[in-house]
């Protein structure tokens, strides 16, 4: 048994060490600035001389790329990005995966509003780069940024704001955690106005009482080794895990990796269903799960 265990999480780090050095983002990187029509407390520079970007662990990341400090500011009064076309006006509030400094979440946070059709402001989880995120995931020491779900969560509790929750690879972890956090914290029924998606998912332990979507690609390691397809998941009661098998097949040369190619947030994208259509195959207890190419 200790031959297996040691096998199983040796395998887990050399993927998630393959995860945490790969960028999560569906973008080419560039410079993004943000708009001029902020007065100076209100702007944060993304770039020049401002340290790395873990000092923006936990901020909130609005239309612009504009950054609002979640201690101070309402998720709420954040600017969204918006979608050319709104086919959903409830808005998203998306936490990126490892790797995945401001300017690419941003960019990941466009994309998300385009496929989706709905307004979406992120929460940003920060990058230290290579090992240090993979430490995070076995080690669990960034407690800022899920201070800053837990916060927002919080805001809208008891309200008419119905929001999606998404998380995406190293995200989810720190949904999962956040939401384990708040279960100690509101009652079951509370927990239930909550709507939670993953994609491509590091997170494997979810509470009870969140409306939950999960959605893994057969090719990625991430969900398999760490995710809601590991043996001993707890994907949350009634969830719903949907799997396909899929690869981004015209990605740019520079960032192609078999990683990249099953992992991009992109191929979760272009497989998943509205939130509302995939919660009709939730079941009545436990979890449930799904091949899309049998729907």
């Amino acid at each position: 048994m200790k031959k297996i265990n040691r096998l199983f999480f040796g395998t887990a780090f050399l993927s998630l060490l393959l995860f945490a050095s790969c960028s999560d983002t569906s973008f080419e990187e560039e410079n993004l600035n943000a708009s001029n029509n902020l007065t100076e407390s209100d702007r944060v520079s993304l770039f020049g001389n401002m340290s790395e970007d873990i000092q923006f662990d936990g901020y909130y990341v609005g239309a612009d790329t504009l950054l609002f400090d979640y201690r101070t500011t309402s998720i709420l009064d954040v600017p969204p990005v918006y979608p050319e076309t709104i086919t959903n006006d409830e808005p998203i509030w998306f936490v990126n995966g490892a790797g995945t400094d401001v300017a690419k979440q941003y960019k990941n946070m466009l994309e998300i509003a385009e496929f989706i059709g709905r307004p979406v402001v992120g929460i940003h989880n920060g990058t230290k780069e290579g090992i240090a995120d993979v430490v995070e995931i076995i080690l669990p020491t960034n407690e800022v940024v899920e201070a800053a779900i837990e916060k927002s969560v919080l805001e809208i509790i008891d309200t008419d704001t119905r929001v999606l929750l998404l998380g995406h690879s190293q995200g989810a972890f720190h949904l999962a955690r956040s939401l384990r956090s708040l279960e100690n914290q509101l009652s079951n029924s509370q927990l239930g106005q909550l709507m939670v998606e993953t994609i491509g998912g590091a997170g494997m332990w979810f509470p009870r009482g969140p409306q939950y979507v999960h959605y893994a690609n057969e090719g990625d390691n991430v969900p398999k080794v760490h995710g809601v397809l590991t043996p001993g998941a707890l994907t949350g009661n009634r969830s719903v895990i949907f799997t396909f098998d899929d690869e981004w097949y015209d990605i740019p040369p520079e960032i192609d990796t078999p990683f990249i190619r099953v992992h991009a947030q992109i191929v979760y994208l272009r497989n998943r269903l509205t939130f509302a259509e995939a919660r009709t195959y939730a079941p009545l207890f436990g979890s449930k799960k799904i091949n899309l190419d049998n729907l």
